[in-house]
């Protein structure tokens, strides 16, 4: 009995020896994952059709200073300025195509001028206009709204253009005298006529056959190729600039602004022809200039018709 209980302890001890020898492997872990930096966005260009633009933002307009003004003041020039017709810019040869270069005494020399666009207005200014601006017809001959004014002189145009351009915001001024005479030929329009806008002269002036020393309505007679109704004839009209007979022989071909001095007193240009004026003489014409006169100076049959700057 003993020896058996002996045999069982042995059996007992080997089992335990047997187990503790085992060798465990560790148990797998998961490998931990590597930090990586995350990739930037690539945005795909988008296609440059219409919906792909973005509308810029609309910027405010600027209000028109004309519409804050009080009747009739306001209705006058806003129809002034649908009256301004764009002349555009160009290369012309201005002066008397038949001058004589070598006659000391010709005033009217052919030369070559370029000029930059601007405006002019297809009206001569009427009594309306300026009596709604400077408050007073100055007219000698007071006919009606829709008769030009008159009996002003340079000095009175250059108030009332000042004014103008303050109450409108815009460049209001007289056309320097190549830059009515291009308006007057018809711009890049033009069909070479003799006069603004045709051959026969009582197609598109009033003068002294036909208006018998009488200022006439504006915008009765036929326009010229720019739309602009009396260029010929009706009321003479201011020019900006001094008045030197030999000027074209030296000036500018490039927007010519006139001399630095004039020939006789401090003269200005004033073109176009009037109702006093008779069809065998040249007053006229499109390219016929004169002597000029004293700014000071106001006669019933002097007027004026406005130009403004593009910019």
């Amino acid at each position: 009995m003993k020896s058996i209980i002996i045999m069982l302890m042995s059996c007992l001890v080997a089992v335990t020896v047997s187990a503790q020898g085992i060798i465990r492997r560790p148990a797998a872990t998961k490998p931990k994952p590597t930090a990586t930096k995350p990739k930037p966005t690539v945005r795909k260009p988008q296609s440059r059709g219409s919906s792909a633009v973005r509308p810029k933002p609309a910027h405010p307009k600027k209000a028109d200073p004309i519409n804050s003004l009080a009747e009739p003041l306001r209705s006058h020039l806003k129809k002034l300025m649908a009256d301004m017709v764009l002349v555009e810019g160009g290369t012309y040869m201005m002066g008397d195509p038949n001058g004589d270069w070598d006659n000391e005494y010709c005033i009217e020399v052919p030369h070559k001028v370029t000029l930059s666009s601007f405006y002019i207005c297809k009206y001569e200014v009427t009594e309306a206009l300026w009596t709604a601006v400077m408050g007073s017809n100055p007219s000698k001959y007071p006919s009606g709204d829709n008769y030009p004014v008159e009996q002003v002189n340079w000095y009175d145009c250059q108030d009332f253009v000042e004014k103008l351009s303050e109450l409108t915001g815009r460049h209001f001024r007289l056309p320097t005298e190549a830059e009515w005479e291009y308006a007057a030929r018809g711009g890049k329009r033009s069909r070479g006529y003799r006069y603004s806008g045709s051959y026969a002269l009582d197609e598109i002036g009033w003068h002294v056959g036909n208006a018998h020393y009488y200022k006439r309505e504006v915008g009765t007679k036929k326009p010229n190729e720019l739309g602009l109704y009396d260029m010929t004839g009706n009321v003479c009209e201011w020019c900006q600039d001094k008045l030197d007979t030999e000027y074209y022989h030296h000036s500018p071909s490039i927007n010519p602004q006139g001399p630095d001095r004039s020939t006789y007193k401090d003269n200005r240009c004033f073109r176009g022809g009037s109702f006093c004026d008779e069809e065998k003489y040249d007053e006229l014409k499109v390219y016929t200039r004169n002597t000029g006169m004293p700014p000071e100076e106001k006669y019933g049959h002097l007027g004026l018709r406005l130009a403004m700057s593009v910019n």
